[in-house]
């Protein structure tokens, strides 16, 4: 374990004590920002560990004039905060409502971010993902886009991976799901947090209903849509048309032909 330095930093109108090597790891993502980089960061851990904690004293380091409007809590919130985002600004996902905790979730989250990965070079951005597991990652944000990952592993505790361990960190863990990889070096951060903490709670809580209720509604409108296609698949179907010309006639999969047929049924019923 390597004994950590620790500095008094100001940002802004926050003060508080980050461990030295931490800090010269920013500091070098800052210079990289200057030459027009931008910088992804991975913050991964257990719920409850403090993950938001680093991750937000992070924000203000390297942006002084981070605030709640850039912590984001959905996948949706987060995508449109990084397209209104200007040159040099952090945002952080903050996923502490276990909306990623599906592997169909967090793939279609993946999806998100490659979408969302020329906007945050072209401004420079310092982009800052708090998730509870770094493995559940695809492999080119995790090993090939991200800078580094700093993983809390206990309360105020954290393993700090370089680009290149945590490219063998993920390798190796990725099949038992474990930190295996040493980590460059072990540190400590303080209990401070930059938001109000009421404040902070609130936006959770209003953004967790926000995107539950547009769930609700993406749920009614794919089951509309496919009680009108069993529909016209039982129309086509007493036509003679087999479910593989259904398939290529409207654009979708024999499979998802198929599974709309046996259950179209009950859809109708239920509206």
């Amino acid at each position: 374990m390597v004994k950590e330095k620790v500095n008094e930093v100001i940002c802004g109108s926050h003060k508080f004590y980050m461990d030295g090597y931490l800090k010269a790891i920013l500091d070098d993502l800052k210079s990289n920002l200057e030459k027009k980089y931008d910088a992804f960061i991975i913050v991964s851990g257990r719920e409850g560990f403090g993950k938001s904690t680093l991750a937000s004293q992070i924000a203000v380091y390297m942006d002084n004039d981070y605030n709640l409007d850039r912590c984001c809590f959905t996948p949706r919130q987060f995508v449109e905060t990084v397209k209104k985002a200007t040159r040099g600004q952090a945002v952080v996902f903050d996923e502490t409502m276990g909306f990623l905790s599906s592997r169909g979730a967090m793939s279609s989250f993946n999806r998100d971010l490659i979408k969302v990965f020329s906007e945050m070079r072209y401004k420079g951005l310092v982009i800052i993902l708090c998730i509870p597991n770094f493995f559940e990652m695809d492999r080119y944000p995790a090993l090939h886009r991200s800078e580094g990952l700093f993983y809390v592993y206990e309360r105020s505790k954290f393993a700090s991976y370089s680009y290149g361990k945590k490219h063998d960190l993920y390798l190796a863990g990725k099949k038992i799901y474990k930190y295996t990889t040493p980590p460059d070096f072990r540190g400590r951060y303080v209990k401070y947090f930059p938001h109000n903490e009421a404040e902070y709670d609130l936006k959770k809580k209003v953004s967790t209903e926000e995107e539950e209720k547009e769930k609700e509604k993406e749920i009614g409108f794919s089951k509309i849509k496919h009680a009108k296609l069993y529909v016209l698949f039982k129309e086509w179907e007493e036509e003679g048309l087999t479910q593989k010309q259904m398939s290529v006639k409207v654009g979708l999969s024999q499979p998802m032909v198929n599974e709309i047929l046996r259950n179209g049924a009950k859809l109708i019923n239920q509206g």
